[in-house]
């Protein structure tokens, strides 16, 4: 959904803007899922580009057992560097005096902002949500068509383990991959009794977490978040991720992630308020992230 590419006027905002915009934000307003779990960097003044260091992977294998008073062998540390490159994202909206005159519900402005700011944030994860698709990774738990199940999780975490994955690690998913029939919930809620052969079963302290909070917070050694900004795409799927903090990065614009500000056209009898955010995404390290692609119709 969507507004439309217009001055917000009387024409516009009639009816009880107070109401209908409070709505709005109650929908969409939303804070920042992903940022605080992958990389950030802030661009030094003069630059619109961050890099960000790609190590190769290592391990237990990397490390030695010299005899006493024998010399170590030394390990050449291979790196790439990943580039953000950062860009402008801006939103728009511009109120008429009348409407601001006419608005009961407080400020006008103040909504403004706050919608500005929530759909700014909105962007910011749909960007980064873009790096979780099947193409873009190497490996795939699961697959488009189909259903989520428990392994599939579980080989996320197998596959992370294998690349030396920094914990903590994080499973994002859609919405539906979270409450939908075929999501996450439902997987916990509705699991039969373990058995003999079946060691998996239904979690009494699980399904207390999704009665109290409505969601699952941690499994299977996964922070887990939901976004609404990973989508639906063709074939009823949606792609999570499953992903260590050093696989994506953001690049953050050397003033700062986000400015909102105003400028009053005196002429138009209006005043436009512009909040702009100052970012680019990246993958800095592919064997860091599984995508987690799933069935949801």
């Amino acid at each position: 959904m969507a507004w439309s590419s217009a001055v917000s006027t009387t024409s516009t905002v009639a009816g009880g803007l107070g109401k209908t915009i409070g709505d709005a934000v109650a929908a969409f307003g939303k804070v920042n899922v992903f940022l605080p779990l992958i990389m950030s960097k802030s661009a030094v003044q003069g630059s619109k580009s961050v890099e960000f260091v790609d190590v190769t992977v290592s391990g237990a294998v990397d490390v030695s057992t010299p005899s006493e008073g024998a010399d170590s062998s030394a390990q050449a540390m291979a790196t790439t560097a990943r580039t953000a490159t950062i860009a402008e994202h801006v939103m728009q909206v511009d109120i008429t005096d009348l409407a601001d005159m006419g608005y009961g519900a407080g400020k006008l402005s103040d909504t403004a902002g706050a919608v500005i700011g929530n759909s700014i944030s909105a962007k910011l994860d749909d960007d980064v949500a873009n790096l979780f698709a099947a193409g873009s990774l190497t490996s795939d738990a699961c697959g488009a068509g189909t259903p989520l199940t428990i392994a599939h999780i579980f080989d996320c975490l197998r596959l992370l383990n294998a690349n030396s994955a920094v914990a903590p690690l994080n499973l994002a998913l859609g919405v539906k991959q979270t409450y939908g029939a075929k999501g996450i919930r439902a997987l916990v809620q509705n699991a039969a009794a373990p058995t003999t052969t079946a060691l998996w079963g239904h979690n009494p302290k699980l399904n207390e977490e999704v009665v109290l909070n409505g969601f699952i917070t941690r499994f299977a050694g996964f922070d887990v978040y939901s976004s609404p900004q990973i989508t639906e795409i063709s074939g009823d799927d949606e792609e999570g991720c499953a992903f260590s903090k050093g696989a994506f990065g953001v690049a953050v614009g050397a003033r700062g992630l986000i400015r909102i500000e105003t400028e009053r056209n005196a002429s138009a009898r209006l005043t436009e308020y512009v909040g702009t955010g100052f970012w680019g995404e990246t993958m800095i390290k592919d064997l860091f992230a599984v995508s987690l692609t799933s069935d949801v119709s």
